[in-house]
């Protein structure tokens, strides 16, 4: 794998011409990164529309916190046989 430093030294041997093409695929290639994280990024930042989302999704199915009484219930239930 070649260091920037490397390819930088590799092109300073090039010829003018072929430094020029290679300068301008660069600038394009960047351009159009820059387009593209333009448009990829809505506004709000990259979470936006996830967060927008937040409690906003119902499922049937309920969890421990929804029944805490029922389970309470169980668990402080006297349900021990007393020994005589």
């Amino acid at each position: 794998m070649h260091t920037v430093h490397e390819i930088v030294e590799e092109a300073k041997l090039l010829p003018v011409p072929e430094r020029r093409r290679l300068l301008h695929a660069i600038e394009d290639s960047l351009a159009k990164d820059e387009e593209q994280e333009a448009v990829s990024v809505p506004p709000g930042g990259r979470y936006a529309r996830l967060l927008a989302l937040a409690g906003t999704m119902h499922s049937d199915h309920t969890d421990v916190s929804g029944d805490k009484y029922k389970h309470l219930a169980e668990i402080y239930a006297d349900n021990h046989e007393t020994r005589r």
